[in-house]
């Protein structure tokens, strides 16, 4: 096989691994906060989130495929220059920290439903003493993990979707979180829009990777979301902290819960670790353009996970999850706005993905909630703060 062969045998290869990362990660939070925001309009908003997520997916691939710089502050440093560059990375690491605390915390309410923070903090423990150790999965253990992920999800769609579902006496009232509003389509959107990260590691320098992804786990997501509302109904989806468990009892399938559980906590695990590494990487990345101390990247791992449980401590997982999509969001901001300034012979499509992915990504990520937007500015004014008074005293230094 030729080198290029070997190349794309590997891009592909990716795929599932990323869709359960993806799986894992929104398959926990996702369903509940969506259907609370629109309810059944949320699907609306699931085919705009994937959208969204297919062009800065391909965004990032046409960067990539342009140099050999991976993380994202990088791209957008060496494209728009070093303050959006410094932006992009503040929020790629604070949404991925955020983010590992939100699905740590929707684990916990599987794990240990007295104690969930408890169990968060476990899970959280438990993946950074992997990364610190140094422990990796690959090969046959990385293949079980990503296939009890994917039986999992298929297990619960299967059940959810087999078992007619109990009628509900009372329709709920105009104004009750659930019921049907298309006017929550963008922050069901932005909710969403959480459940795709792990694409970008599918994707590399190849645009049609992302795209295969990206539709793979909209499918998904339709699946679990369509079984869960079906036998809860909006109104109880949306109150409900343990979505998954509470559809699946509803189908009359609480003698499975044990394996869901198990299932659910292999993928949160695997989504944790993702989330935790993509911030530790960001991490060196912001070290290495001198953002930030060499000691940020010696204990990357601690730093990120420490982060990770104090925000786990402080804020539900509901909140944790519209604060870490409106991050993240604003980092495919940057993202797509550096690939506006690639020639059309270096973009993979004739679509002007770089304009339209900015634009969406702003629409979705200042329309989930004023507090999570808030809450997004501030972690922004931190770290950039931080950052640059860290160069200040760099070069004050250096001037000295």
């Amino acid at each position: 096989m030729t080198a290029m062969g070997q190349a794309r045998g590997t891009a592909w290869a990716r795929v599932p691994a990323a869709s359960a990362v993806a799986l894992g990660a929104g398959a926990l939070l996702t369903s509940g906060p969506a259907a609370a925001a629109a309810g059944w309009w949320s699907v609306a908003g699931l085919a705009l989130a994937g959208l969204v997520a297919l062009l800065t997916a391909v965004s990032l691939a046409d960067l990539a495929a342009q140099s050999c710089l991976t993380g994202v502050s990088a791209h957008v440093r060496t494209r728009l220059g070093v303050l959006p560059g410094r932006l992009a990375g503040v929020l790629d690491v604070g949404g991925r920290v955020v983010g590992a605390a939100a699905v740590a915390g929707a684990a916990g309410a599987y794990l240990w439903p007295a104690q969930p923070k408890a169990a968060a903090i476990g899970v959280l423990v438990g993946v950074a003493g992997l990364a610190v150790g140094r422990v990796y999965f690959a090969g046959p253990s990385r293949w079980v993990i990503v296939g009890v992920t994917m039986v999992t999800v298929a297990v619960f769609v299967t059940t959810g979707l087999a078992i007619e579902p109990v009628r509900q006496a009372v329709d709920a009232a105009a104004g009750t979180p659930g019921v049907d509003d298309p006017t929550g389509i963008l922050a069901a959107a932005g909710v969403f829009f959480f459940g795709f990260l792990g694409v970008e590691r599918a994707t590399g320098p190849r645009a049609r990777v992302g795209l295969i992804t990206v539709l793979l786990v909209t499918g998904a997501y339709l699946l679990v979301f369509v079984a869960a509302i079906r036998q809860l109904g909006g109104p109880r989806l949306a109150l409900s902290p343990t979505p998954l468990r509470d559809a699946l009892a509803a189908a009359d399938g609480a003698a499975i819960d044990p394996m869901l559980t198990l299932g659910l906590a292999v993928g949160a695990l695997l989504a944790v670790r993702s989330l935790l590494a993509g911030a530790a990487a960001g991490l060196a990345d912001l070290t290495e353009a001198g953002e930030l101390p060499a000691a940020a990247t010696t204990h990357r791992h601690l730093i990120t996970a420490v982060a990770a449980a104090a925000v786990a401590l402080m804020v539900d997982p509901t909140t944790a999850l519209a604060i870490a999509a409106t991050l993240l969001l604003g980092s495919a901001a940057f993202v797509n706005s550096a690939a506006r300034t690639l020639c059309r012979d270096q973009r993979s499509s004739w679509v002007p993905t770089g304009c339209c992915g900015l634009a969406l990504s702003v629409v979705v990520g200042v329309n989930i909630s004023t507090g999570s937007l808030l809450a997004a500015l501030v972690v922004l004014g931190v770290g950039t703060g931080l950052c640059t008074l860290r160069v200040r005293r760099a070069r004050s230094d250096t001037a000295g």
